[in-house]
């Protein structure tokens, strides 16, 4: 089980009446969604350097965050931050399934105001974040999550999971 908050969990189920969060039939239906959802890069394009000191001062926040509930992600194999960096404005996070920050979502989503509004943090979550060790073997079974300003777009079996605050 997660060591993060779980009574910081605002129930999906009243988030989807409210029209705040999409749950999303299939990992394509997510990501289309997700990509009609994401602002288009046009609006991070003008901002060059700009856009970039804005990304990393974002990093910080999400691992401020984190961090003190996770460990640091380097060299961890229970969650990794992407730090590439593509100017498209979205901050990608992968978590082990049992760590995953069920309580932190709200927190999460209220980093992005002001200058980071235009922002997505992306959320990917599977049993392992390690390859299977036999290449033969199915890989894992990830979920997404997509926290935007407004809303969050979610695949079923993470919504379950949020819903429950499991």
């Amino acid at each position: 089980m997660s060591n993060v908050r779980p009574q910081n969990v605002r129930s999906l189920f009243s988030l989807r009446r409210k029209g705040n969060a999409i749950v999303a039939r299939s990992e394509d239906d997510f990501f289309a969604r997700f990509e009609r959802m994401s602002p288009p890069r046009s609006v991070f394009a003008g901002q060059m350097d700009q856009h970039a000191e804005a990304d990393l001062r974002l990093v910080g926040r999400i691992e401020e965050l984190l961090v003190p509930l996770l460990g640091q992600w380097e060299r961890s194999t229970a969650w990794f931050h992407q730090l590439d960096f593509h100017g498209d404005g979205v901050r990608s996070l992968t978590f082990r399934r049992d760590i995953f920050p069920r309580g932190e979502v709200q927190a999460l989503q209220a980093l992005l105001a002001d200058e980071h509004a235009q922002f997505t943090i992306l959320c990917s979550c599977s049993e392992s974040l390690l390859p299977p060790k036999d290449p033969a073997a199915k890989p894992p079974t990830r979920e997404w999550l997509g926290i935007f300003s407004k809303q969050l777009l979610v695949t079923r079996g993470l919504a379950n999971e949020l819903s429950l605050g499991a």
